[in-house]
């Protein structure tokens, strides 16, 4: 009889000392909260506070911004800048250029930087010396890269005479990309001027799945409803939403418009100016702030040398940074585009581009 009694003993002390170290259901739990006063009643075991886990990797940290410098033939060229706040930026290795163009022109403008659904990261650009005129453009350009230091697969592609719609191209400007899931490819979009656009210089688009070849002829994006021109349109994708900020060429600055389609439901009727009025700016970037405070927007004002930026904080409201908040230290960028990087990214950028 004791001994059943002891074994009994003993069985409820193991039972209340399991319940207390059961997340919820006594002192002590496991759910990273600090416990370190909280005592067992079985027996005097004390926990300590859970240590803070580790950043990943992959965690954003800064902001590296690919651009061009102007128009000279030994200016458009590929630089970067970097930023850890995403207002001031300088320019890496000392502001030459980092990528050494072989095919085509051999000069390259509005660089477009962006990470591909396979996780490498692409630039697209502008194959066109400007000094040839600004009707000399007739392809595209792309890289590829695993690391952002060494960019292979210098590839042109092909607008000018690749298809019915694209004879006779003068203009194939600032293209951007972007992954469509459903199509499987990647959305390139672009403005044209070719034999079959009237004269106009307006968005096209079409789909490609590498990055070096279209898959099919461009179809128009959108077109303002007055007849002129539009270009630089640079898109969004936030909150199930579409956003396309462009260079109107009825005002001369960035408009806004939203879509719940990205290769479609475009209206120009119901765009909005988010760039100072009576401003000429064009090549406008869009990017979100690291710590998720909001947006800002930077654009080219390119009769006047220098570059203005906005905030938002929901992508349809934008109102302009002080010149005394922002800087790009010691270059003078023309057409480019940011991204997000992380700090393993930033500090290997740092030693293969030394900033001066």
């Amino acid at each position: 009889m004791k001994r059943f009694v002891s074994l009994v003993l003993v069985l409820a002390m193991a039972l209340t000392f399991a319940a207390c170290n059961t997340s919820g259901n006594g002192d002590v739990t496991t759910d990273g909260a600090d416990t370190s006063d909280a005592v067992t009643t079985a027996a005097s075991v004390t926990t300590t506070p859970a240590t803070e886990a580790p950043e990943p990797e992959d965690e954003p940290y800064a902001y590296l911004f690919a651009y061009f410098t102007g128009n000279d033939p030994q200016q458009e060229r590929i630089c970067f800048a970097v930023s850890t706040d995403g207002y001031n930026f300088e320019p890496l290795n000392g502001g030459k250029p980092v990528i050494k163009q072989k095919l085509g022109t051999g000069c390259v403008r509005d660089p477009y930087i962006f990470k591909g659904h396979d996780g490498a990261y692409y630039i697209i650009g502008t194959d066109m010396k400007s000094s040839l005129g600004w009707s000399s453009n007739r392809d595209l350009i792309s890289w590829r890269s695993e690391d952002l230091i060494n960019w292979t697969d210098e590839t042109i592609i092909e607008v000018d005479g690749a298809f019915r719609n694209t004879k006779n191209t003068t203009r194939a400007w600032a293209p951007q990309a972007m992954w469509n899931e459903e199509r499987g490819e990647y959305m390139i979009y672009f403005a044209l001027c070719s034999g079959s656009t009237s004269g106009k210089t307006q968005m096209y688009y079409a789909y490609s799945p590498d990055l070096k070849t279209l898959s099919d002829a461009p179809e128009l994006l959108f077109a303002p409803t007055n007849g002129h021109d539009a270009i630089d349109s640079d898109i969004i994708y936030n909150d199930g939403l579409y956003y396309m900020f462009f260079k109107d060429e009825t005002s001369g600055g960035i408009h806004l418009m939203t879509s719940k389609q990205m290769d479609s439901g475009w209206d120009y009727d119901t765009s909005v100016q988010v760039s100072p009025k009576g401003l000429a700016v064009e090549g406008s970037s869009t990017y979100p702030l690291i710590d998720g405070s909001g947006w800002l927007l930077i654009a080219d004002a390119y009769m006047n040398g220098y570059f203005v930026m906005s905030r938002s904080a929901d992508l349809e409201n934008f109102r302009q940074v002080s010149p005394a908040k922002f800087s790009f230290n010691n270059f003078t960028p023309r057409h480019g585009s940011i991204i997000h990087i992380t700090e393993e990214e930033y500090n290997a950028l740092l030693d293969a581009f030394p900033m001066k």
